[in-house]
């Protein structure tokens, strides 16, 4: 890579995936000059966003990590009392959040989207200001946990649960409001049956909004709803990404275990975390313990997830996706990443559906599918994964036809998924000026 030095502090941000790596957030920074920053309130600091394809990219997710501004411009800020605001040239707000992903009372990252023309340079202000004058949006992504913890009266928003140990699936009335938790953006929402069935499932949507706190109430999500419904038939399959581990040529779904937890970690309103945590996984004669991160992208119709299991370096890790109707998969590489897809008439709507996975090229064992019958998991096509850590991660890609049209077409959604491929591929290029 050529780097044009200038007097500035250069640095290439991958928000998602380090390609070389495979690291969560990680990024590729040469520090050509030094220069210190003090940040008080009312203090501004110049970047620059370059896109270096010849794509659009809109709603492009920018994530810049607090530690990292801390280093590179020495700012001080009182996470207690101080935010920071993202403005364009014109003055203008940008919706973003500052996120709190270990907990701790102080945020970590600050995450904002930006609309990039091709080959386009933008150059935005971070402005740090008291709390008091944070501007609010409204969210296009959102997570949500509906309980009820007598099984009766109305579901409860919840941001914590323990999953308790005599849950079992599909019972009634129901513990949890659509099975288990969702997370959703403006185009799309996904959920996760919390029962050893563990299964991911897709809500398409027919209009843009955000929905989740009221699918289940009122009429049967299975149809069509004025908002749109659920259009994924997962039965024993890996739905749409849900997990297993491969030993000895068998799969093993990620089934019952000593403890599920759920937490809630970020609520939009340009992004949305989950925390899926387990306890005592058993894959023959060995157990495991399980950490999934799931995040999801206002304007984005994929979802990332990034799994951490302790002592697993040397195993394999599968996710799948559903193929009921013999459709031929896709597999192929695409810039950095390795793509599994799926297309055709394979919604519960009997209409057109689309569906992918994608994950770092370093990280694809090989590709597989499960059997069309038998008592463990079915009709699935997959993608196992390999790691030379604790960590795996892909993406799950979804284009439904009532959601847009264009994805009627199998080319045109191949072309759309190939050119997010590309944009994840390549991270947005960040210059702080001095």
């Amino acid at each position: 890579m050529d780097i044009h030095i200038t007097n500035h502090k250069i640095l290439w941000i991958s928000f998602l995936m380090d390609i070389k790596k495979t690291r969560w957030h990680s990024i590729c920074l040469a520090i050509l000059s030094l220069s210190v920053t003090a940040c008080t309130t009312g203090s501004n600091v110049s970047i620059t966003l370059e896109n270096t394809l010849d794509l659009e990219r809109p709603d492009e997710p920018i994530v810049l990590r607090r530690a990292d501004l801390l280093e590179w411009l020495a700012i001080d800020i009182d996470p207690a009392n101080e935010v920071i605001m993202v403005n364009d040239r014109s003055g203008k707000v940008l919706p973003s959040q500052l996120d709190d992903l270990d907990d701790d009372g102080t945020w970590d990252e600050l995450s904002f989207q930006y609309s990039f023309p091709p080959r386009a340079k933008v150059e935005l202000t971070l402005q740090w200001v008291e709390q008091s004058k944070d501007v609010r949006h409204d969210s296009r992504a959102h997570a949500y946990l509906g309980y009820r913890p007598a099984r009766q009266g109305d579901f409860k928003s919840v941001d914590h649960n323990v999953r308790p140990d005599d849950h079992e699936p599909q019972s009634q009335p129901y513990l949890y409001q659509f099975e288990g938790p969702g997370w959703e953006s403006d185009k799309i929402a996904y959920r996760v049956y919390f029962d050893s069935r563990n299964g991911k499932d897709i809500f398409g949507k027919t209009k843009t909004g955000i929905f989740l706190d009221s699918i289940g109430l009122k009429g049967n999500y299975h149809k069509l709803q004025p908002w749109g419904m659920d259009v994924l038939k997962v039965g024993n399959s890996l739905g749409a990404g849900s997990l297993a581990m491969l030993k000895n040529d068998s799969l093993y779904r990620l089934g019952k275990t000593r403890s599920a937890i759920f937490k809630k970690i970020a609520d939009g309103p340009v992004r949305a975390i989950i925390q899926l945590s387990y306890k005592g996984w058993q894959v023959e004669s060995k157990s495991y313990d399980m950490d999934e991160f799931v995040t999801i992208w206002g304007g984005k119709t994929w979802y990332h997830d990034k799994v951490v299991i302790k002592g697993s370096a040397s195993d394999t890790l599968v996710t799948g996706i559903v193929n009921m109707f013999g459709i031929v998969p896709v597999q192929k590489d695409v810039g950095a990443l390795e793509v599994l897809a799926s297309h055709g008439r394979q919604s519960e709507n009997q209409d057109m559906l689309g569906m992918a996975l994608l994950t770092n090229k370093d990280q694809l064992a090989r590709y597989g599918s499960a059997p069309k019958e038998g008592d463990g998991i079915t009709f699935t096509d997959y993608m196992a994964l390999k790691s030379d850590s604790d960590e795996f991660q892909f993406y799950f890609y979804t284009g439904w036809e009532l959601e847009d049209k264009k994805f009627a077409d199998q080319d045109l959604f191949m072309k759309a998924l190939e050119d997010e491929a590309v944009k994840l591929s390549e991270p947005i290029k960040i210059t702080f000026n001095k």
